[in-house]
């Protein structure tokens, strides 16, 4: 499971949004769909350097979020949910891995508009992750 699978179902069962909606607010892995309006999508973007001794991960995050065009109040206050979600979620296990910790990198930061003059915020996130299983590496 991807560190951004993980908060895709954080924000799921949050309420924030329905995976692959295409209606609403519909939250996306990988791929931002061009032709809704009102979406979340998170991205995989690598983190820092793995614990080389322990099972101990920092992969992060980038969440998207686009809203509709004149909305940008809406589409922050939908950023802002995002973000009440995530923020200090508490350890939990999810498939092969420990979800530790949940830190949120900065603020909600304002990307432009895209070509369809939707607005657009971007959110950071680094995580702290313990997988099950390692060849190498040992459990703490």
């Amino acid at each position: 499971m991807t560190p951004a699978e993980i908060l895709k179902d954080i924000l799921v069962t949050a309420g924030v949004g329905v995976f692959n909606a295409t209606t609403g607010w519909g939250i996306h892995v990988s791929r931002e769909p061009d032709n809704l309006d009102t979406v979340i999508t998170l991205f995989d973007t690598g983190g820092i350097n793995p614990n080389p001794a322990w099972l101990l991960n920092f992969p992060s995050v980038q969440v998207l979020v686009r809203g509709n065009e004149n909305q940008y109040q809406a589409m922050y206050a939908k950023a802002k949910q995002v973000v009440d979600a995530l923020l200090g979620f508490p350890a939990q296990d999810f498939a092969d891995q420990r979800l530790v910790s949940v830190r949120q990198e900065g603020g909600i930061n304002f990307i432009g508009y895209d070509e369809k003059r939707r607005p657009r915020l971007s959110i950071n996130w680094t995580l702290i992750t313990e997988p099950f299983a390692g060849t190498y590496r040992v459990s703490l």
